[in-house]
């Protein structure tokens, strides 16, 4: 999983495939629940379509404020600089559901 920043941001959401950040902290328990299902479904993906990256919340704050990130963890889906959609919490099937349509 690579790891986006404030300072990098700029150059990856100019790619042409679908983007899926991941907002998460070291410290939360749901977080690290969820990353080895996410490491899993990233694994069965067309990575020609959609790329994956981790937002460390405690390192990006700037970044979390214009997402509006609010709780831990939370996946945004953008397309085009733009949201596509998103959804929170620590169960895999809505992270699913929301790269389905694009994968």
């Amino acid at each position: 999983m690579e790891c986006i920043n404030c300072d990098n941001v700029k150059t990856i959401i100019e790619q042409p495939e679908y983007l899926l950040f991941y907002f998460t902290a070291k410290w939360c328990g749901p977080c690290q629940k969820i990353k080895p299902m996410i490491i899993k479904l990233m694994e069965g993906l067309d990575s020609t379509k959609i790329k994956f990256y981790t937002v460390d919340i405690d390192e990006n704050d700037d970044l979390c404020e214009k997402c509006n990130i609010k709780s831990v963890p939370t996946f945004i889906l953008f397309k085009d600089k733009n949201e596509i959609g998103q959804c929170k919490g620590a169960d895999i099937v809505p992270v699913a559901n929301l790269i389905k349509p694009y994968c």
